[in-house]
């Protein structure tokens, strides 16, 4: 498997590439392009977040208990009917970095094996549809970006699972490494219940996510017809 060096290394390259192709093509501005970028290259290193005491895992759940923590901490004046103070805010703020970082970490470590689901073309697919429907409901960006934000995690996804494959393939020594396989496969039969469940989570966000029509349309100019794409699209 590759380290987390070539990981991040080969995410940053391909997410660039494909950045810069959006921004000559006209499809995203200079901030959304450099945003993309960085959700690409950060997508490339979620594979790992099933390794129980791997840096991409410890660097996620710190950042989310950091952001997450500083978010509730706002919200408590809209929770609490008495006035909270500063002190007290900046409490509720290590409190909740401090649970997620550890004790939810540790919870999601017992809870994933390496290798397993996280590592499949359908958890690829149901996390670049959850990103594209919560850019379009959440922080109601246009369609156009909502797509190409899921896009890109899709991008950096395939790029880490990739990654392994080649890693598992030994050049020189002309031999086929155990872990061959197990990253890059569509679903995991160990885990069917898992599977079983993204399968059904695709197909809710498929029909929550925003008219394709803006991301086909660069697709139609290339002499490919979306309209049956565009005219059936099962938006719930």
């Amino acid at each position: 498997m590759a380290n987390f060096r070539a990981h991040l290394t080969g995410g940053a390259l391909i997410s660039g590439v494909a950045a810069f192709a959006s921004y000559g093509e006209g499809l995203s501005s200079s901030a959304e392009t450099q945003a993309l970028f960085v959700l690409g290259t950060a997508a490339s290193l979620l594979p790992d977040i099933d390794a129980d005491d791997s840096t991409p895992v410890r660097a996620l759940f710190n950042s989310v208990g950091i952001m997450l923590g500083f978010i509730l901490a706002f919200r408590i004046d809209d929770l609490v009917p008495m006035e909270v103070a500063v002190l007290e805010q900046i409490a509720v703020w290590i409190a909740v970095s401090l649970f997620v970082a550890f004790p939810l970490r540790w919870g999601f470590a017992r809870l994933t094996v390496h290798r397993g689901v996280w590592h499949t073309l359908l958890m690829a697919i149901v996390l670049a549809l959850a990103t594209t429907v919560a850019a379009d409901l959440w922080l109601a960006v246009e369609p156009l970006l909502a797509w190409l934000a899921g896009g890109f995690v899709l991008l950096g996804y395939l790029t880490h699972l990739t990654l392994d494959e080649i890693a598992s393939v030994d050049l020189l020594g002309r031999r086929v490494k155990r872990s061959f396989g197990t990253a890059l496969k569509p679903l995991s039969l160990r885990a069917w219940p898992w599977s079983l469940l993204l399968i059904g989570l695709a197909v809710l966000l498929i029909g929550l996510t925003p008219d394709p029509a803006p991301l086909l349309a660069g697709v139609g100019q290339l002499g490919l017809s979306t309209e049956p794409l565009t005219a059936h699209w099962p938006r719930w």
